[in-house]
């Protein structure tokens, strides 16, 4: 297997963890020279490696690449159109601007010879508000999650559970991901909660720091602080309850395991705020808007959950529906037919 680095870009984040539209915009003309630089690069690749099939983990670029090398191409994604932040959606172009960009984007991801929508299929489409007013019958395929599938034995578990002193206590997991600039209200709301909770349930908190340490440090009640957790996927599946974000990918990994969640959606951005509201909706947990989070607030939320049980058991009943799906197998099977 060869790997190559090929240009990217990101968008712009404020310092209180919001995405910045008006960065955004005045960096637009610059992000349109990096999408060309990955054209070309992309371009170029396919062009030496000469595959029988080009995948693209949500780039439009490899998808237009491959199209202008004659390579068929595939094309994996959670999130169909992008949609306005909330603040935008008063105005009355909004709306039309969100259509004409749905229907835009929607004319470019139909390049592909087919498009795999990570999530399960309606009405339990948990990225529902990015496809809604789309036309995806002749496009899109719903493949089921693809969060981590790998097997977790009795012996894993029991090694995580050593390693944060589990007590039999129900165990509440802190999982924050995303960009890093995004983290600073979550991380210090998420440490006096977990300082408020640890003297009825054991909690473990990771800030999800790329490189930061495996080895925790003690919160005042014993709570648990890693910058980076290697055991997360274990303390998924032992936990009682997730507190995280609402990444797509997180969401799966959530209802994978059973695990009713309070989720915390980035604020200002329209998709993690989209994929909470349908998981509250669902019933499968809480939404806590990040403007109105608080510990006050979080720690009634994660109480609601621990201690009302018809969030698990309706997590179960999405659960069950979910494996029926299996989004890595279903598309290492696509792939492997265009040998």
């Amino acid at each position: 297997m060869d790997a190559v680095e090929c240009p990217h870009f990101d968008v712009e984040w404020t310092e209180e963890g919001s995405f910045s539209s008006s960065d955004f915009l005045q960096h637009f003309p610059f992000m349109l020279r990096s999408f060309s630089k990955q054209i070309a690069f992309e371009t170029e690749s396919i062009s030496e490696f000469g595959p029988s099939v080009t995948m693209s983990d949500s780039r439009l670029s490899a998808v237009i690449a491959a199209k202008l090398k004659g390579c068929p191409a595939i094309t994996i994604l959670n999130q169909f159109k992008v949609n306005l932040p909330p603040r935008y959606r008063g105005n009355l172009l909004g709306p039309l601007y969100e259509r004409i960009a749905g229907d835009a984007l929607g004319l470019l991801w139909s390049l592909s010879e087919a498009v795999l929508l990570t999530d399960l299929p309606p009405p339990y489409t948990i990225g529902e508000a990015n496809v809604a007013g789309t036309d995806l019958s002749n496009i899109v395929r719903y493949i089921g999650f693809t969060s981590p599938n790998e097997s977790i034995d009795e012996d894993r578990l029991r090694k995580a559970k050593e390693a944060i002193g589990f007590d039999g206590r129900p165990l509440v997991f802190f999982q924050i991901s995303g960009p890093d600039a995004t983290k600073k209200v979550f991380i210090d709301t998420a440490i006096k909660t977990a300082i408020n909770l640890s003297d009825k349930y054991k909690v473990v908190v990771s800030f999800g720091y790329l490189g930061g340490s495996w080895n925790p440090t003690k919160l005042t009640g014993g709570g648990l602080l890693y910058e980076w957790c290697p055991i997360k996927d274990e303390l998924f599946l032992i936990s009682n309850v997730v507190v995280s974000r609402s990444g797509h990918r997180t969401i799966g990994q959530c209802i994978d395991a059973g695990k009713p969640a309070v989720l915390v959606p980035i604020h200002n951005h329209s998709e993690q705020l989209g994929n909470a509201d349908k998981f509250q909706k669902l019933g499968l947990g809480i939404s806590i808007p990040q403007g109105r989070l608080n510990s006050e607030r979080l720690s009634e939320s994660v109480e609601v959950l621990i201690q009302d049980k018809t969030y698990v058991e309706r997590v179960a009943g999405i659960q069950c529906i979910s494996k029926r799906y299996n989004g890595i197998e279903k598309c290492t099977e696509i792939i492997r037919s265009y040998k």
